[in-house]
């Protein structure tokens, strides 16, 4: 029997690199039955597709909240981007802490804070493909940025983890234990595999599926997480957003 889902919580609106507007993916969410949908777009300092400054988010929650929704509870939060070595994101705490929840992840191209960042979080991970040195490289800058972020900030859920910039998954699988930070299932990516999940699922480490929708047709679209998940001989009650 098919598992349903409780909320979608990575969801990017025209605000970023959504191709649709905010309403438009809340009533999409609605169509899918969903009773929470939380807009996530990236921060400003990802190259192209971020928000055009961090206070966006805090416009978007004002405009949400004179909304009538009585049937499905609209969060607003942020996919914020790692600028930094030791964790230094692009949304500020000011900002943060004013939204529903903040979504931590790694993203090839952003502006990064300082020159050790572009050399070892930067351009690592452009040059892993050229060797295992590089990949080794660009694994222990991505993972201790990552962890760095998840000790320094109120995080929710990490945002596809590993997708593009390798990580260690036993040391960042620990922290998230310990901070108690979700672990991404994210089906819009479709590049996780059960073995990866199972030593993930290991630490104790609870998870959450997302779209990481960037049109009205992927909203709430979560089936094949909770067959990944599954797979890996995740239990359900492991699994945040699945309804019981």
């Amino acid at each position: 029997m098919p598992q349903s889902f409780l909320g979608d919580y990575h969801v990017h609106t025209r605000n970023s690199d959504g191709r649709a507007a905010a309403r438009d993916m809340v009533a999409a969410a609605r169509r899918a039955g969903l009773e929470e949908v939380a807009l996530t777009d990236h921060g400003p300092r990802n190259i192209g597709v971020g928000v055009n400054a961090a206070n966006v988010f805090l416009r978007l929650k004002k405009k949400v909240a004179g909304w009538d929704t009585p049937d499905i509870r609209v969060l607003i939060g942020a996919e914020a981007n790692i600028v930094g070595l030791n964790g230094e994101i692009d949304i500020p705490a000011a900002v943060y802490r004013q939204l529903d929840l903040l979504l931590v992840g790694l993203h090839p191209y952003v502006l990064p804070r300082d020159w050790a960042t572009v050399r070892e979080l930067v351009l690592a991970n452009q040059l892993q493909g050229r060797s295992c040195r590089w990949r080794e490289r660009a694994m222990e800058a991505n993972t201790r940025a990552l962890t760095a972020a998840l000790e320094k900030h109120p995080v929710f859920c990490i945002t596809h983890p590993g997708l593009e910039m390798p990580v260690d998954i036993e040391p960042l699988a620990r922290v998230c234990a310990r901070t108690g930070t979700l672990w991404e299932v994210n089906v819009g990516h479709c590049y996780q595999r059960p073995q990866e999940l199972a030593r993930v699922a290991r630490w104790g480490v609870r998870f959450v599926v997302n779209s990481d929708a960037h049109q009205p047709a992927t909203v709430g679209r979560l089936e094949e997480g909770w067959r990944l998940l599954r797979a890996a001989g995740v239990p359900p009650e492991q699994v945040i957003n699945l309804r019981h």
